[in-house]
C-alpha cells in the first residue's frame, strides 16, 4: 500500500523516547529515501507493508505508524503486563493489521519477514549482534530501524559504561554497520530536550515507586543515584540516535 505521509496531523511528534525514535522513521519515510530507486515514487509516498517492533512494549510505535501510514504490524515483548495494556489500547482505537505476541524474542520463531524491523532502546550483547537478531525477521529488500543511546565523546567514561553498558561513538556504530555491509540511510539523533522528557519521564517512575514504599531505602539510592549518573555523565556525555540501515 501507499500511504500520503500522515493521515492524522503531528502523530510522530510525540514526547520522549518514542518522539525521538519516531523523528528517524519520519525523516526516512518522508522522501522515499533508499539505495534501491525507490524515490520514482512520489514525494512524500512510500510504500510501507509490515514491520515488527522487537521489546514493543506496548505498541505504541506500532499504533502511531498505523495512524500515519496505514501499515501492518507485529509486536513482541517478554512482558504480558505490556502486552495486555498495548492490545486494550489498540482495542480502544479500533485498530486493526497490528498484532501483540507476548513472547521471548531469543526463543519467537516465525516464517514472515518484514520490510521493517525496529528495535529501540535495547541492545542484545552490542549493537554488531543487535544488527543479525533484527536480519532474521526482515525481507531481502527491507530495513532495520535501530533506536540506541551512543556516546558524544571518543572514549566514554568507564562510569557511564559501568551504568550503561556498551555506548559507542557514531564513528564506531557506522564502522559496524558497514562490517555487516549495510548502509545508514537516514538518521536522526535527539535534541537536549528531546533526551532531558525521556531522562525526566524515566525518573518519574522511579519516584513513584519510591512513594509507594519510602522506607525503601535500596530504591532511594537508586533514585540519587539516577540523577547523578545524568547530571556527571549522562548528559554531558550520551545521546540517543535513531538510524535506518538497508543493504544495496
Amino acid at each position: 500500500m501507499y500511504a500520503q505521509t500522515a493521515k492524522k496531523p503531528n502523530p510522530l511528534l510525540r514526547n520522549g523516547a518514542y518522539g525521538i525514535v519516531m523523528k528517524g522513521v519520519h525523516f526516512c519515510t518522508r522522501g522515499c529515501a533508499s539505495l534501491r530507486g525507490r524515490n520514482s515514487a512520489p514525494l512524500c509516498c512510500i510504500k510501507l507493508d509490515t514491520a515488527t517492533d522487537l521489546c514493543c512494549g506496548y505498541g505504541e510505535m506500532l499504533k502511531i505508524w498505523h495512524e500515519a501510514f496505514d501499515i501492518r504490524g507485529l509486536g513482541v515483548d517478554i512482558c504480558s503486563e505490556f502486552i495486555e495494556v498495548g492490545k486494550k489500547r489498540i482495542a480502544e482505537n479500533a485498530i486493526s493489521g497490528i498484532t501483540l505476541i507476548e513472547a521471548d524474542i531469543f526463543k519467537w520463531q516465525t516464517d514472515e519477514k518484514f520490510d521493517y524491523v525496529c528495535l529501540s532502546g535495547e541492545d542484545f550483547g552490542g549493537f554488531q549482534n543487535t544488527i543479525e537478531l533484527l536480519e532474521k525477521y526482515v525481507k531481502p529488500n527491507g530495513k532495520l530501524i535501530i533506536g540506541t543511546r551512543y556516546s558524544k565523546v571518543e572514549v566514554p567514561p568507564k562510569e557511564l559504561i559501568e551504568f550503561e553498558g556498551e555506548t559507542l561513538p557514531l564513528i564506531e556504530i557506522n564502522r559496524i554497520i558497514r562490517s555487516k555491509d549495510y548502509y545508514i540511510t537516514s538518521m536522526a539523533a535527539d535534541t537536549q530536550a528531546e533526551w532531558e522528557r525521556y531522562i525526566m519521564w524515566s525518573a518519574k517512575r522511579h519516584l513513584n515507586d519510591l512513594r509507594k514504599s519510602p522506607e525503601n531505602q535500596s530504591l532511594r539510592e537508586w533514585c540519587d543515584k539516577w540523577y547523578d549518573m545524568y547530571f556527571n555523565y549522562r548528559r554531558p556525555y550520551e545521546g540517543y540516535v535513531t538510524v535506518v540501515i538497508e543493504k544495496l
